[in-house]
């Protein structure tokens, strides 16, 4: 037995190949077989009979039947009707008249479906310096083999990502349109988009993901969503850690979900009309977070994507304040203040009204150090801010400085020490 090198053939899913077979030379064959390693049988044989007779030919009972002949003098393999399933390793014992020696050709069929027009999705992203970068990720349908990208034009402002499926442009204000064609391939085939045209238009800032929106515990909040102009939507897909959401055109072209919303979000989901914005109701500061829309459209071959950062916050309540304060014989009153707020965080912003010259504001804004003597301004007020709303309170600093005995006094939720001589301990 004789094996020779391995010879590889690429084929396109419903096509034919031809598994080629060439003759040792001066050698005659006797008879030909052609095996696999996903039968255990042979799946053809052919015998030669001598001139001027008809070869005979045999097809086993497996699923190439019907589907393999002979073909040209070298009686190579063909295998019509290809299917994925065809993709392996074959072999062709050759038996040569009068020699007990069977040579033996390999080969290898790869087999690949040609590959549709590809899909191109857009999302843009607007930096501090007011350039606008524009992703743009082609999408091939292919059920595995290997797939190149290309992209035209490339400039010096454009960058190729990802094995090549993703290009990102940055675009100047007042710069112009740009058009852009993605290109894929594999062994058996190539396709383009169609040409993708992006503008100077951002859909949100470069410091979160996409466009950011403000809510409310407890109240509902309306992720915007613009289709553009002349365009029809085939879905808008909404994810936010997964598929949450489906929209299509209903009766009237009114958009409606695709399936009743499970999970977290069950009977939180509402769509104002018109459009295919996202309302979310009954608020959660677990809704926080990023949400992803996919508009598919059957009227281009663009996806398009926008994204947005949803923060949600707490109303605040009416801050506390805590003072302490000490009197000097001269009449000066040395006293600190010490906002707090229960929905205490990062969101959380504070600020003093008055803090005339020499006061000390510290500790993120809440610690308000001041120097006070009668006369002057006598009422003090607290503000904690947080997105979604604002609440203040307010101190009167006579009561502080009234005596020099130490004291504690209640007022709503101020609290008051005052202490003899000195700046309190820090």
């Amino acid at each position: 037995m004789e094996a020779s090198t391995r010879v590889v053939v690429t084929g396109t899913v419903g096509g034919s190949v031809t598994l080629p077979l060439q003759w040792p030379a001066g050698q005659q064959v006797e008879s030909i077989s052609w095996t696999t390693r996903s039968i255990p049988v042979a799946l053809a044989e052919v015998t030669l009979i001598e001139a001027g007779r008809p070869d005979v030919f045999h097809q086993a009972e497996t699923r190439y039947q019907g589907r393999v002949s002979v073909v040209g003098p070298g009686h190579s393999l063909r295998i019509s009707n290809l299917s994925k399933d065809d993709a392996g390793a074959y072999r062709a014992h050759v038996n040569l008249r009068g020699s007990l020696i069977t040579h033996i050709q390999e080969y290898s069929l790869r087999v690949f479906e040609p590959l549709a027009r590809p899909r191109v999705t857009l999302r843009s992203m607007m930096a501090e310096n007011q350039h606008c970068t524009f992703i743009l990720t082609c999408v091939a349908e292919s059920r595995g083999g290997p797939v190149t990208y290309s992209w035209v034009p490339l400039e010096p402002w454009t960058v190729v990502s990802h094995g090549g499926s993703v290009l990102s442009v940055s675009l100047r204000p007042g710069d112009r349109a740009q058009t852009f064609t993605c290109t894929v391939k594999n062994p058996v085939s190539n396709s383009s988009s169609h040409p993708v045209s992006v503008s100077h238009f951002c859909a949100g800032s470069g410091t979160t993901v996409g466009e950011t929106v403000i809510g409310t515990l407890g109240e509902s909040i309306t992720l915007p969503l613009e289709i553009p102009a002349g365009q029809e939507v085939e879905n808008v897909t909404w994810r936010s850690q997964g598929i949450f959401a489906v929209l299509r055109p209903g009766p009237a072209g009114k958009p409606v979900l695709v399936a009743k919303p499970h999970g977290p979000y069950a009977g939180r989901l509402h769509i104002p009309h018109p459009g295919y914005s996202l309302q979310i109701s009954s608020l959660r500061l677990g809704d926080s977070g990023l949400y992803t829309a996919q508009i598919t459209l059957s009227t281009s071959p663009m996806s398009i994507i926008k994204d947005f950062t949803l923060h949600v916050y707490e109303k605040l309540q009416e801050p506390n304040i805590t003072a302490s304060s000490r009197n000097r014989s001269d009449g000066t009153c040395f006293i600190t203040l010490l906002c707090s707020v229960d929905q205490a965080g990062e969101s959380v912003h504070y600020s003093w009204d008055p803090h005339g010259q020499g006061a000390i504001v510290s500790h993120g804004g809440t610690t308000l150090r001041f120097s006070w003597k009668s006369g002057e301004s006598d009422s003090y007020r607290c503000t904690v801010r947080n997105p979604v709303s604002q609440r203040s309170r307010s101190i009167l600093a006579s009561p502080l400085c009234s005596g020099l005995e130490e004291m504690t006094q209640k007022e709503g939720e101020v609290c008051i020490h005052s202490q003899p001589t000195g700046w309190d301990a820090a």
